[in-house]
């Protein structure tokens, strides 16, 4: 699931910015929910960036009943993560706030439509992925000017 694995990757050095902090935060609260036995069903059809197969991105079943309805729950429980936009007022840090919230709002997106049934699993995944890499991007693009 990407929010865990998108806020992981901005939160691997100690916190030292509002930005870095409001990262570690919310990177630990949707850890501790997508660790939650109840949603494994989820992490099986879906797991954490690199950690897709072939047979995950490939998959052409559309979510069951009961996964929508799982989805939806886990949508709700991580809304509370969401990155707080007030963390990102310092200029040198906003572009990787931008970039971390336009993520975070996509893969919402992303959710909504795979418990609508519009997507496959295996759309989901490879959509989910590619939010991964721009996102991985744009941050290194956003670290790189805020160091110069």
């Amino acid at each position: 699931m990407l929010t865990a694995a998108v806020l992981a990757g901005c939160a691997a050095s100690p916190p030292t910015s509002p930005l870095a902090i409001e990262i570690s935060q919310s990177s630990g609260c949707v850890e501790s929910i997508e660790n939650q036995p109840a949603f494994a069903p989820l992490r099986l059809k879906s797991p954490g960036l690199g950690e897709m197969t072939s047979t995950h991105l490939g998959d052409t079943s559309k979510p069951t009943p009961e996964e929508q309805a799982l989805a939806r729950e886990y949508l709700a429980a991580v809304s509370a993560c969401e990155p707080n936009a007030q963390s990102m007022l310092n200029p040198q840090e906003q572009a990787a706030g931008r970039a971390i919230l336009t993520t975070w709002h996509e893969q919402e997106q992303l959710y909504v439509a795979l418990t609508s049934g519009r997507l496959t699993w295996g759309q989901f995944n490879r959509m989910t992925e590619a939010l991964g890499r721009r996102m991985d991007r744009q941050l290194r693009t956003a670290m790189a000017a805020a160091g110069s």
